[in-house]
């Protein structure tokens, strides 16, 4: 499967490939980052990318890996091949790049920041290093905590009150509490402050009161990292819904327990398998959301109303749980969340995927989606489920889709 692309999954669907929309980037690998952020953003929105990369030799080996580390599936151009490929297509380019100033005049765009933890603080970083924003206070539970980015003492904040209280233009929310979190996403759109989130816990629990209230002030709510990580499954939801009648809606939407199952398919215990993933980071100490599939569910949630199911309660929600008692070294399962909305039946379930390549050959953290549509066509998009980099690049993403 392509990373982060999205195709009808049989050749003779009625939305060819071909006809996605191409975008042509000249892109400066001086800044691997924010390259790769400019091609993650493109093809997050349906389209192939033909990348030129800048900076000498070595630019499209840096762009590959950048674009690798979020998820996104980039080859360089062969000659005699098509230059115009699922995903994105890289192209060595000269090795200055042309300059491309930023927009004059305006101020810097006030941030503030809830959480600074693996994704939280990935964010502060590069906003940190971003002229285009001011970072104007960072919400955490001890400000005394040694982080891995140097945030001034000064912005951080234990009160989110005290976090609004500093007027900022859009909160980015990337706490893991989902009762502080829906409040604060709450309070700040009640304010007229856009909001990008990163809790799914929070935004999956009322979504519609959320999107009511976002209308009612004229905020904008943004949430695509909330499911998927660095996948654009949100957005695979959304373009099959702009085809279409949405029948059905089926998952691997946790990269935790992709990462467990993975190994237990290939012959490790339980614990082993779920040390290895907090080790790899994609795993918190804590696990029992994912496990339990409130995780999942909460996603799914999320999905479904993409599609334009006006509810669906997560707690509700049938739900597997994966634990020590699964065997190991037997058929590939995963977990996978499935939604029928012609019924409305919805629930967590754990199966075996052998005969199902789109979720079978899902290697560790990545999350897949399969979207079908009334009249059978079917809409599939992937990525890197879990990690820092892949959703701080979704978080960011949605960022930069509010300032343009």
């Amino acid at each position: 499967m392509t990373a982060l692309s999205f195709r009808p999954d049989a050749p003779d669907a009625a939305i060819p490939g071909g006809d996605e929309p191409v975008a042509l980037l000249q892109l400066d690998l001086s800044n691997p980052a924010e390259a790769a952020s400019a091609v993650y953003r493109e093809i997050r929105r349906g389209r192939r990318v033909v990348a030129v990369a800048c900076g000498g030799a070595e630019a499209p080996l840096l762009l590959a890996r950048a674009l690798d580390a979020i998820g996104v599936d980039a080859v360089p151009h062969a000659p005699g091949e098509s230059l115009v490929r699922e995903g994105a297509t890289i192209v060595p380019g000269p090795a200055t790049a042309p300059t491309q100033s930023r927009p004059a005049g305006g101020r810097p765009l006030r941030v503030a920041l809830a959480g600074c933890g693996v994704v939280g603080g990935g964010v502060a970083a590069r906003l940190l290093a971003d002229p285009r924003f001011e970072l104007v206070g960072v919400l955490v539970r001890n400000p005394d905590r040694r982080r891995d980015v140097a945030t001034p003492r000064e912005l951080l904040l234990t009160d989110p009150a005290a976090l609004l209280a500093r007027e900022p233009d859009i909160l980015v929310e990337a706490i893991s509490d989902a009762s502080t979190g829906l409040a604060l996403i709450r309070a700040a759109l009640a304010r007229g402050v856009d909001v990008v989130s990163a809790n799914k816990q929070a935004v999956g629990a009322d979504l519609v009161g959320l999107a009511a209230l976002s209308a009612a002030a004229e905020a904008r709510l943004a949430y695509s990292a909330c499911v998927g990580g660095g996948a654009p499954l949100v957005e695979a939801v959304r373009r099959a819904r702009a085809h279409g009648e949405i029948v059905l809606i089926e998952g691997v939407l946790n990269g935790t327990c992709n990462y467990v199952l993975e190994r237990l398919a290939e012959g490790e215990d339980f614990d082993t398998a779920l040390a290895e993933a907090r080790a790899a980071g994609f795993a918190e100490e804590d696990s029992s959301a994912d496990l339990s599939g409130r995780d999942a569910a909460a996603k799914l949630a999320i999905l479904a109303h993409a599609a334009g199911m006006d509810r669906l309660e997560p707690r509700r929600l049938p739900r597997a749980p994966l634990s020590a008692d699964l065997p190991s070294g037997s058929a590939r399962r995963r977990q996978v969340a499935r939604l029928d909305l012609r019924t409305g039946e919805a629930a967590i379930v754990l199966r075996a995927c052998d005969s199902d390549p789109l979720f079978a050959e899902l290697p560790d953290e990545w999350n897949a989606l399969r979207v079908v549509t009334a009249d059978g066509r079917v809409f599939v998009a992937g990525g890197r489920g879990a990690g820092r980099t892949p959703t701080v690049e979704s978080l960011w993403a949605d960022l930069i889709d509010l300032t343009e």
